[in-house]
């Protein structure tokens, strides 16, 4: 029986944050078991994403991912470079 949420986990794409291809199941839980939230911009071209996301997200899912506002690109960097000391020590 063919399983709704791993049909397209086999296609690729370039990820924009990673800078190489990944495939979709990749993107699809990538964020601690949820999907990316570039998943429908890097994805719209190979299949009706914002169609799969809408059937099998629930609405609070679909809020989470697609709905809150991008975290400011310096406080990302700044998390990542603290990040780095803690694992450095």
């Amino acid at each position: 029986m063919l399983d709704v949420r791993t049909v397209f986990d086999r296609l690729e794409t370039r990820c924009p944050r990673l800078g190489g291809t990944v495939p979709f199941d990749y993107c699809r839980k990538t964020a601690n078991g949820l999907p990316c939230a570039k998943s429908l911009l890097c994805w719209e071209m190979m299949f009706p994403v914002r169609e799969y996301m809408a059937k099998v997200l629930t609405e609070g899912e679909w809020r989470t991912v697609f709905e809150q506002p991008p975290r400011p690109r310096l406080e990302v960097i700044l998390e990542a470079a603290n990040q780095a000391e803690v694992n450095r020590k």
